[in-house]
């Protein structure tokens, strides 16, 4: 995968954008690329083609669970019972129609599998006499945090597949890695770099055609001509 810095240098060649009068900032370019990516990303994942690579799903390791109240404003669910979430909101998930793209979320020891689900749906099996005597623990994401309904896991590991690389955010590490925005992977599969490209190139070149055209401007003696 490359960095997110290399594919910005590259579009910005190929918009022949490289002296100091740029119409675009690495931010508008990567933002191109970050919209031209989510389709792809939503295509690819409903031939199956992704959840085959494993190479693309990442551990994000340790995060903190914490006890909060069902009046907290983010909280999905309204009862009188205990609920729990992480402690941090969680870093961006590529997405499909069905949420999250993601393939786990378990205890730090691997001994307490939480079956992702809704609100909705865990809110019926509650009340449904049929699974009253089922030991599955649940969750459900909502508002950027993971919800956990049934029980207190305190740290948990989430195998996802992020828009950002998160290697450097592991809740365990007492030092964790220092690295530069730009200089993490952009976490696009390598047979989709090209057409992202392609877009995000023929939509700034379309933005490009429709700015007015400056005044030249002598920028030695400051007249314009």
């Amino acid at each position: 995968m490359s960095t997110k810095r290399q594919l910005i240098d590259s579009l910005r060649k190929k918009l022949q954008e490289r002296n100091a009068d740029s119409n675009f900032t690495n931010r508008d370019l990567y933002q191109a690329l970050i919209e031209q990516t989510k389709w792809l990303i939503k295509r690819e994942i409903n031939s199956g083609r992704i959840y085959k690579n494993v190479v693309f799903f990442q551990t994000l390791y340790c995060q903190d669970v914490i006890e909060t109240s069902t009046i907290d404003p983010c909280c999905p669910i309204k009862n009188n019972c205990k609920i729990y979430r992480t402690k941090c909101k969680i870093p961006d998930f590529w997405v499909d129609e069905d949420g999250p793209i993601m393939k786990s979320i378990t205890s730090v020891d691997g001994t307490t599998y939480f079956e992702m689900t809704s609100p909705t749906t865990w809110q019926s099996k509650k009340i449904d006499p049929y699974n009253k005597k089922s030991k599955q623990m649940y969750a459900f994401y909502n508002e950027g945090y993971f919800w956990f309904p049934d029980h207190n896991p305190h740290k948990v590991n989430i195998l996802g597949f992020w828009t950002d690389d998160v290697s450097d955010r592991n809740g365990c590490a007492e030092n964790p890695p220092c690295v530069r925005f730009l200089d993490t992977k952009f976490t696009i599969p390598d047979w989709l770099e090209g057409e992202m490209m392609a877009k995000a190139l023929e939509l700034l070149a379309g933005i490009t055609k429709r700015m007015p055209e400056d005044e030249q401007i002598d920028k030695n003696t400051t007249r314009k001509s």
